[in-house]
């Protein structure tokens, strides 16, 4: 089964795709208009975020088709990320809100929020990038599970945190004009950051968090993922 969004209903619902048919199977009842939707590391529940209002979490069973539980942190909901437990399963859920130049932490099991984090002050010598758009969009988390990247469009730059202790342990100042989304390769050795006001992707070297390279792909460039191809072995 595939789960898709129906963005823009009120209260909000989230499909039920059947990807063999590409039939509608169900619709499940969210808290607010959905804006994202999001696979938990373990394929059991689907998070979905309410882009306005009192900015709820709504957390759907996957395998039942049902809601599970939800959370209002108050305001927008925008990107989130998800770390998880050796087992698989889903321990911190990342939540970038409204103009809020940081994230909140959500402990998934316990269904609460732990704490709120500010990302560092603009760095000496750097201009803000004042976009009248989220302060904060974009994270991401490494494989291995020790890291989150975090975009702020303020600064202009990527923060790395290490997990779980949510520390900062780097900064990658950017070139461009405002960091929007993120995505990371599967080594989590790079971290890919759309610039959708210079109309441009940067690649930042996670390792030394440093930017390491600029690839122009158009107008407005926003969500960006990243996708694995088999290789292919020659028949010639």
């Amino acid at each position: 089964m595939g789960i898709r969004q129906a963005v823009g209903n009120n209260p909000g619902v989230a499909d039920v795709i059947d990807t063999a048919s590409l039939t509608k199977v169900k619709s499940v009842r969210t808290e607010g208009p959905v804006h994202n939707l999001y696979v938990t590391p373990d394929g059991k529940y689907v998070v979905a975020g309410e882009a306005g209002g009192k900015g709820h979490v709504s957390v759907l069973d996957a395998v039942a088709d049902v809601p599970a539980w939800n959370i209002e942190l108050g305001e927008g909901i925008r990107p989130m990320a998800m770390s998880k437990n050796p087992d698989g399963s889903t321990n911190l859920l990342f939540v970038q809100i409204g103009d809020f130049n940081g994230f909140v932490v959500v402990d998934f099991k316990a269904r609460k929020e732990v704490t709120r984090i500010t990302l560092p002050h603009l760095a000496a010598g750097r201009v803000p990038m004042i976009s009248g758009s989220s302060e904060s969009h974009g994270m991401a988390v490494t494989a291995d599970q020790k890291t989150l990247v975090v975009n702020s469009r303020l600064n202009n730059a990527l923060y790395a945190y290490s997990i779980p202790d949510l520390k900062v342990v780097g900064r990658a100042d950017l070139s461009g004009k405002g960091a929007a989304w993120v995505t990371i390769t599967p080594d989590g050795k790079r971290a890919y950051v759309a610039d959708p006001v210079g109309n441009q992707t940067l690649v930042v070297d996670i390792p030394s968090m440093k930017e390491v390279a600029k690839i122009k792909v158009g107008q407005v460039p926003k969500r960006n993922f990243t996708m694995v191809i088999p290789s292919r072995t020659s028949t010639n």
